[in-house]
């Protein structure tokens, strides 16, 4: 006889376990499904947490390193990889444990393995060794979440072809040389802790932007300080699969550029999907097109992630996919299958741990009779760790456009705030976005020193329909780098003091 829940959840990512703690608070019976022994998905596991800790790592050395420009000399520094993914491991514990936490204080039973359909309120949990039990819900949320995509051609062999997850699980070593194929969140991030740790670093993409979801005028700034760096940046240029080589020292692979035709294909295919997907900087290259054929320790693949839907047997329920394998939901997060929900990366959209969290919230509260307002895409902050930060949300000039509106913009550089001269980060600028008819703010976009932090402000201000003359009007701190929030809003109208 099956166990019975009120809710029965597939995956424990931020699109399972908030959810599931949500739905405790209001009453619900509650069980998650985690194929893997750690919760947290991937975000904790693989994702997020592990990746800034790096980064964290990343920072402090480049700190160190420019140390005498602040009048601290540091001689016989050296770098400890091992050390830095003991303190990234030691982050990702303690959090797991706060997740097992949260489950037994909200009363959320956890049952480990693969969960998949019998019928459409039955969901089968299999462990690996073959046990299987059989739970029932009368609401199902399933918040499968994605994994790392691959291409023909480029398998994944966790030693010179390596994803993401490779990176954060190896805590021995890391390349002295790499080539990153697609320039999006993850390729940006791991090119500049790269680099930071002194790595030779080349980065492939198809088309003339790299980090192409965001502003163009983000995306250039940012290439320039990837080769101030000395990050190669290789835009409009694919890598044709064909050629890739393993050697003893490494990997081989041609890199030519591209037609302006199979660049219009890949924005295309960009628009079509989500901040998610990448664009596919490997193919098939012609050999008489002047390429050249780059050599590295190892070829890291950052093209993108894909939703995890194969194993739960969608045919026993009436849930739809997409062609691109991403659930079907409407603005409550219901699939066509009475009383299923999906939620997080399996949905498509933006494909953000904290995204998927406000989605599950939304979902168990329509659930319970709570009537919940959908989400706003545009409240969504899309942020970016390498180093310069990158951080955005909403519409940018030529979307708001678009969509009709006649736009006012403005941005204001961080060499005009003392507190980035003063941390010695002053490059970057804060862009704002606003409707010339009502002053609505439609989006900000930024580069430069936490601006994953800043951009909060400008969220909140969208929330609860403030206007960029309104940033300027509150009050910040001074000297405090949340000055450029107050600047930008104001220079919208011309109206910035120091600028």
């Amino acid at each position: 006889m099956a166990d019975s829940f009120d809710l029965v959840i597939i995956g424990s990512g931020n699109g399972g376990y908030i959810p599931a703690i949500r739905a405790s608070q209001l009453g619900m019976s509650v069980a998650i499904v985690e194929k893997s022994e750690n919760l947290g998905g991937t975000c904790l596991n693989w994702g997020c947490i592990p990746t800034k800790a790096l980064l964290k790592t990343a920072e402090m050395l480049h700190d160190i390193n420019r140390g005498e420009d602040f009048g601290i000399k540091v001689e016989g520094l050296e770098f400890d990889y091992s050390q830095a993914a003991k303190n990234k491991e030691r982050i990702v514990n303690q959090l797991r444990k706060g997740v097992q936490g949260l489950m037994k204080k909200n009363k959320v039973q956890v049952f480990t393995g693969t969960g998949s359909f019998v019928e459409p309120k039955k969901i089968k949990v299999e462990s690996e060794d073959g046990e299987t039990q059989e739970l029932e819900g009368e609401k199902i949320l399933i918040a499968t979440g994605s994994e790392v995509r691959t291409l023909p051609g480029l398998e994944i062999d966790h030693e010179k072809v390596i994803s993401s997850d490779d990176i954060v699980t190896n805590n021995e070593d890391y390349p002295k040389s790499v080539i990153i194929l697609g320039s999006g969140a993850v390729g940006v991030e791991f090119a500049s802790m790269y680099n930071d740790f002194g790595t030779e670093v080349t980065i492939v993409e198809v088309l003339e932007n790299i980090v192409p979801s965001e502003e163009p005028e983000v995306s250039a700034a940012l290439k320039k300080e990837f080769e101030n760096r000395g990050i190669r940046v290789m835009t409009g240029s694919m890598a044709d699969t064909n050629s890739l080589e393993k050697t003893d020292d490494g990997v081989k692979i041609k890199v030519a550029p591209v037609s302006q035709e199979e660049q219009e294909k890949e924005e295309e295919k960009a628009e079509e999907g989500t901040y998610g997907s990448e664009t596919d900087p490997a193919g098939e290259t012609d050999d008489d097109d002047g390429g050249e054929t780059l050599e590295a320790e190892a070829l890291l693949v950052a093209i993108g992630r894909k939703t995890v839907v194969e194993n739960l047997n969608l045919d026993a329920t009436s849930v739809e996919l997409n062609d691109r394998n991403e659930i079907q939901v409407d603005e409550f997060y219901r699939t066509d299958e009475d009383g299923v929900y999906a939620t997080g990366d399996v949905i498509g959209g933006y494909w953000l741990a904290h995204a998927a969290g406000h989605e599950g919230i939304i979902a168990v509260e329509h659930m319970a009779g709570e009537d919940p307002l959908p989400l706003d895409q545009d409240l969504i902050p899309r942020v970016t760790f390498c180093r310069p930060e990158v951080a955005s949300f909403g519409l940018n000039r030529a979307q708001a456009e678009e969509q009709g509106y006649e736009v006012k913009e403005a941005k204001f550089p961080f060499r005009a705030i003392g507190k980035a001269l003063i941390e010695g980060d002053p490059n970057g600028f804060v862009k704002v976005v606003a409707d010339a008819e009502t002053d609505q703010l439609l989006g900000m976009h930024a580069i430069g020193p936490h601006v994953t932090d800043l951009i909060a402000e400008g969220v909140f201000a969208k929330l609860v329909e403030g206007t960029p003359q309104e940033l300027g009007m509150a009050v910040h701190a001074h000297p405090s780098l949340s000055e450029v929030m107050g600047e930008a809003g104001m220079a919208v109208d011309g109206h910035a003091i120091h600028m």
